[in-house]
């Protein structure tokens, strides 16, 4: 399996990851991949909003973890190639969710807000 690595597109990411006082380049490599992931978070949010995790929160996310665990030991442990969401995809998936699962911890996940309803 060959890896590719991404160019940097992340916008003053050196003077972000000089503020963070990073001293490693996979520190680096791993913080815009962060941000990366943010981003496309921030975009799902703006689509779906808050209500499907509010639902069910923490437990909720946990099952959502698990079920993208298992499609990963299905996947490397059989050696076999997704048909629809890559590999990387799953991955980056559970970082999101150990993200937003650590902000239904916390509390600073609104699990309040209600998911909207279809019109009749």
């Amino acid at each position: 399996m060959s890896k590719q690595v991404q160019k940097r597109t992340v916008p003053g990411i050196q003077k972000i990851a000089q503020d963070l006082d990073l001293k490693t380049e996979i520190g680096v490599v791993a913080l815009e991949k962060m941000l990366r992931l943010v981003a496309l978070f921030d975009k799902k949010q703006a689509d779906y909003g808050k209500g499907n995790i509010s639902k069910f929160g923490e437990k909720g996310v946990l099952v959502r973890v698990n079920d993208k665990v298992e499609r990963l030991i299905n996947l490397l442990w059989n050696n076999r190639s997704p048909n629809f969401e890559s590999v990387q995809d799953t991955w980056d998936d559970l970082a999101v969710y150990g993200v937003i699962g650590g902000l239904c911890h916390t509390g600073e996940w609104d699990l309040t807000a209600e998911r909207p309803q279809d019109d009749p």
